[in-house]
């Protein structure tokens, strides 16, 4: 009777102390892909601003949607103002909706800042109405603009989870 009680007792703590950490990396809104579990969060400005040493991490990053690929919703964007990290989705295992554009997004992921040899690129075809060909192939003429304007460093974060609020 001892051990079936301290088995319930251990038990309830357990689940308690799984409720409690999970409480902490939630952000109410609309989820996409896996949750959010980290719960450092660093502001978009601040990846930039760290971008040497944040290179390479798994992140969880807070920012305000600011475009996104029209045909699909299969990457988007969030600024500062002045740099464009552009996010895509782990395996293009979930897309979000037009209407993310203008909304807070609370993500976690892998964060990318790579030297680029041709900053203009060759993804014109979705952003001139063209077919989407894929993972990173659909990319609007904003994007394209942006990174030349970032010293040609490209700035991405692979989103494996993500809350628009």
């Amino acid at each position: 009777m001892l051990k079936h009680t301290l088995l319930m007792v251990v038990l309830m703590l357990s689940l308690g102390l799984m409720t409690c950490s999970s409480e902490t990396a939630e952000v109410a809104g609309d989820q996409f892909g896996q949750s959010l579990t980290m719960t450092k969060v660093t502001p978009v400005a601040e990846v930039f601003t760290q971008a040497q040493d944040l290179n390479g991490q798994m992140l969880r990053v807070s920012g305000t949607v600011t475009d996104l690929c029209k045909h699909k919703g299969c990457w988007m964007q969030v600024s500062d103002g002045q740099n464009v990290l552009t996010v895509r989705f782990k395996d293009e295992a979930f897309i979000i909706p037009a209407t993310a554009v203008g909304r807070n997004v609370d993500m976690e992921g892998l964060f990318i800042a790579e030297k680029i040899s041709n900053p203009l690129g060759s993804h014109q075809a979705c952003a001139e109405g063209g077919e989407h060909t894929g993972e990173g192939a659909c990319e609007s003429e904003r994007a394209e603009k942006t990174v030349s304007k970032v010293a040609d460093i490209r700035y991405t974060m692979v989103s494996t989870g993500l809350v628009l609020s």
